[in-house]
């Protein structure tokens, strides 16, 4: 079975799917992860990134976007706490590929998992070419 890191871009389609255009990748990713075919590592940053673009970005209240993100804490996902040795790569990571801080700790808890990240921020991590990433509109 397969092992992915999630990022934020891809976890928002999730829920949020208007302006958004691979929500058909997005809901397969769920739809894989439900059936037990994949497994999901997210760090727990990604909840308040959600909890940043769901209130800043999509305008929802504060009780529905804790209802979802409360859904999202209680399926099968593994959440993981922030730790030293993944923000020691992602500092390198940082630098060597300009990415911001959180952009760079997903990517870096993939390569310290050993696992893919799935990602739908071309901006950010479609500039690694090293076959970590895999971007949400190519996933099968």
């Amino acid at each position: 079975m397969h092992t992915y890191v999630l990022d934020t871009s891809v976890a928002v389609q999730w829920f949020h799917r208007s302006k958004e255009f691979h929500v058909s990748e997005a809901k397969r990713v769920w739809q894989d992860l439900s059936a037990g075919k994949i497994n999901i590592i997210l760090p727990d940053i990604l909840f308040l990134e959600l909890l940043n673009v769901f209130i800043k970005g999509k305008g929802s209240s504060p009780e529905s976007s804790y209802l979802i993100l409360s859904e999202l804490y209680k399926s099968p996902v593994t959440i993981v706490e922030t730790s030293l040795p993944v923000l020691e790569i992602a500092a390198r990571l940082m630098e060597q590929y300009n990415l911001a801080s959180y952009d760079a700790y997903f990517l870096a808890l993939a390569q310290y998992e050993g696992c893919k990240l799935i990602s739908d921020d071309e901006k950010a991590h479609g500039k690694v070419k090293d076959r970590t990433v895999i971007m949400l509109s190519q996933y099968k």
